[in-house]
């Protein structure tokens, strides 16, 4: 498992006072950056081969400037090309205060199609199956 801490900016907010839904989707994507490394070390775009392949989101609390805030993120299923990321965020307290999941597919860009997973990327990846004890469920 995977841990991102963070502090909410301000302009991670909005004219309500809390971070704003499509914030939750940046947090999430900022903490999965060792994730990827599994797929390019360098974290060079031009070597780039992951793409989004769906994207979700449970909001549970709300979050406010200046906030710590942790980020989880932990491996689901892993298919032949693509894989689930799922993840959790958390206050300091320990109160969840998001819930998300996303699919990310082995992708070659210069053929435009779906890569598979080498054995030693399912091997990285199963190194972080584990998750939070106590993560809520996703809604859908």
């Amino acid at each position: 498992m995977y841990t991102y801490e963070l502090v909410v900016r301000f302009n991670d907010c909005d004219a309500l006072g809390h971070v704003n839904n499509a914030t939750y989707y940046t947090f999430f994507e900022e903490a999965r950056g060792e994730l990827f490394r599994i797929f390019n070390p360098d974290l060079n775009i031009r070597n780039w081969n992951l793409i989004v392949a769906s994207n979700a989101c449970d909001f549970l609390r709300e979050a406010v400037y200046a906030q710590k805030l942790t980020v989880l993120t932990w491996i689901g299923k892993i298919g032949g090309s693509s894989f689930v990321v799922e993840q959790a965020l958390q206050d300091e307290q320990g109160n969840w205060v998001a819930r998300g999941k996303a699919t990310l597919l082995g992708f070659d860009f210069e053929h435009h199609q779906a890569l598979p997973l080498s054995a030693e990327q399912r091997q990285q990846l199963e190194q972080h199956r584990e998750g939070p004890v106590g993560v809520p469920a996703l809604r859908s």
